[in-house]
C-alpha cells in the first residue's frame, strides 16, 4: 500500500461513517440514526475504549478510522500513541503545521486550547475539508455537537488551529511481520505439517507399507531388500521407516534377479 493509497483509505473509512449519532443511552450503538440522543454513547467508544463510554468522542472517532483502515497495531503507530482519545495530546507527539494536507489530523484551537479534531478529506487552496465526530453541521467549530459530520473550512479564518500529519510511507513496509503474525505463521506451518504427517500415515494405513524387514514382509522380497539396505542404497526416511509397496518391492526384486542391481 502507498502513502496515497493509505490516505485514501482512512479518508474513506472516515466518509462512510458521515451521518452516525450519538445515542441516548447503550442501545442501537450500531445504527446511524437509531436511538439518537446527546450522552455520548457511541460505537466508537464501544471498540476502542468501553470504560470512556459517555465522553466526547471526536478524537475517538480518529482512532477508530484508522484502527478500522489499517489494524490497531499500524493505528499506533501513526497516532503515535493508543488510543488517541485527548487533543492536546498531539501538540506533544507531532509537528504541528500551519497548512493542511489530505489525511491530516486537524486539532482546532479555541481560546488558545485545543479543543476539537477531525481528519482532512480535502484541501482546495484555502479552504479544506474535513469528517469529524461529535460535531454538528452547522457553521464554524463545533464540539460535542452530536455526530459524524462533513464540514469546511478556511484555514486563513481558524488562527492557532494545527495540522498532525501521520506517516504514511510506513504502510509501504506493511509486508514486514510484526512478531504477533511471525508467531502466527509459523503456529500455522507447524500445524499444517502435522496434517501432512497424519495424512502421510493414513496413506501408508490403507496402501500397506512396508517400514522393516520383519515378519510381515514377503519372505520372497527379503534379499533384494536386505541387499540394498546392506549397500547403503536404501535407507529410509528420517525415522528409517523403508515405506515400501508390495508393488516396489517387485520391481527391485525382478531388478535384482536379472542382474541389474549387481
Amino acid at each position: 500500500m502507498t502513502a496515497d493509497e493509505a490516505i485514501l483509505k482512512v479518508t474513506a473509512t472516515a466518509e462512510g461513517e458521515v451521518g452516525y449519532l450519538e445515542k441516548a443511552g447503550s442501545d442501537n450503538l450500531y445504527d446511524k440514526t437509531a436511538n439518537a440522543g446527546r450522552a455520548n454513547y457511541t460505537k466508537y467508544w464501544a471498540e476502542i475504549k468501553p470504560s470512556y463510554q459517555g465522553q466526547p468522542w471526536c478524537a475517538c472517532f480518529v482512532t477508530w478510522c484508522f484502527v478500522k483502515a489499517f489494524g490497531r497495531e499500524y493505528a499506533e503507530t501513526l497516532l503515535r500513541h493508543y488510543p488517541y482519545v485527548y487533543c492536546p495530546d498531539m501538540k506533544k507527539l507531532f509537528t504541528l503545521h500551519a497548512n493542511p494536507k489530505r489525511g491530516d489530523i486537524v486539532i482546532f484551537c479555541r481560546g488558545g486550547v485545543f479543543t476539537h479534531t477531525g481528519l482532512v478529506t480535502a484541501v482546495n487552496g484555502d479552504c479544506f475539508t474535513t469528517v469529524e465526530g461529535n460535531t454538528s453541521g452547522a457553521g464554524g467549530i463545533v464540539a460535542n455537537g452530536g455526530g459524524v459530520f462533513k464540514k469546511s473550512y478556511y484555514n486563513s479564518k481558524l488562527p492557532g488551529t494545527k495540522f498532525c500529519r501521520p506517516d504514511y510511507s510506513i504502510l509501504e513496509k506493511k509486508e514486514e511481520l510484526s512478531m504477533t503474525q511471525y508467531e502466527q505463521l509459523n503456529a500455522l506451518i507447524r500445524a499444517q505439517a502435522q496434517e501432512l504427517a497424519d495424512i502421510r500415515a493414513i496413506i501408508a494405513q490403507r496402501i500397506g507399507y512396508y517400514n522393516y524387514i520383519d515378519d510381515n514382509m514377503p519372505e520372497s522380497y527379503k534379499p533384494t531388500i536386505k541387499k540394498l539396505v546392506g549397500a547403503g542404497l536404501l535407507n529410509g526416511d528420517e525415522n528409517g521407516k523403508l515405506m515400501l509397496t508390495v508393488d516396489m518391492m517387485r520391481i527391485l526384486t525382478v531388478l535384482d534377479r536379472a542382474g541389474a542391481l549387481g
